[in-house]
């Protein structure tokens, strides 16, 4: 190691603030921050990643020189890192809304299962969608793109100098959730329109026929038919999301540029 890099690797209040905006990075990552990796993988990779992109991150126009300041400092970088990394995430959450939005629809919302990614309670079709969700979001290379426009940030928001961007960085927040309602309503309206007619159909029936126990049948009938639905529409499902997911990704770049 070249002996003009020890002053970096040395200065432990530059290497905490780096360590702090990556570690808001990466706590919501919708793949590397989820609940089901170790904490301790996740600790290790912000390290390496901490003393790989150390050397490349200067010096900041004023280095803490208390300790009190030194925790100010590393508050505002993991508040700049998680701004980023829930903007991120929020194409997944449409997902998720989306997905319960047509489990409640057909009946399917009753099974809840445990989300091992964030240790709540979700329906199976919610977890259906979250999980796809995450194969495409590695198989497009989403985490690459995320994880390089944040390493970007280094280059064009110097260390303790984010305190400028909050004001864009609340109203990116805002726009990417106005986007992942968006997610879910295009996810969702297919089957919900068509399975809210088939309510109408089968309330007319019950009127009509009141011989039949339309509740009972009614619940078979809503699940299949809810399921021949999400096997047409999961094409346009994974277009929407990656549609989504290349506004987020556009989005962050532009922040950082």
């Amino acid at each position: 190691m070249p002996w003009e890099l020890m002053r970096y690797y040395t200065n432990l209040p530059l290497v905490a603030l780096v360590f702090a905006r990556l570690g808001g990075m990466i706590m919501f990552q919708p793949v590397l921050g989820a609940i089901s990796v170790p904490v301790t993988v996740r600790a290790l990779l912000i390290l390496a990643l901490t003393l790989i992109v150390l050397p490349f991150t200067g010096m900041p126009a004023e280095m803490p020189t208390s300790l009190a300041g030194l925790a100010l400092g590393m508050g505002q970088e993991l508040l700049l890192g998680g701004i980023i990394g829930v903007i991120g995430a929020v194409c997944f959450l449409g997902l998720q809304m989306g997905g319960l939005l047509i489990a409640q629809e057909s009946g399917m919302a009753f099974g809840q299962i445990a989300d091992p990614n964030n240790g709540d309670q979700m329906s199976v079709l919610s977890s259906l969608y979250l999980q796809l969700g995450v194969v495409f979001f590695l198989i497009v290379g989403g985490h690459r793109a995320l994880v390089d426009a944040s390493l970007r940030t280094y280059q064009t928001i110097p260390l303790l100098g984010g305190h400028d961007f909050t004001a864009e960085g609340t109203e990116l927040v805002v726009a990417a959730l106005g986007l992942g309602f968006e997610v879910a309503l295009r996810i969702a309206a297919p089957a919900v329109v068509t399975l809210f007619l088939i309510n109408l159909a089968m309330g007319f029936v019950a009127r009509t026929v009141p011989q039949i126990n339309i509740i009972t049948l009614g619940f078979s009938i809503k699940a299949l038919i809810g399921f021949v639905l999400i096997a047409i529409s999961l094409p346009a499902t994974a277009g929407v999301f990656l549609d989504a997911l290349e506004t987020i990704v556009d989005d962050i770049r532009e922040m950082v540029t």
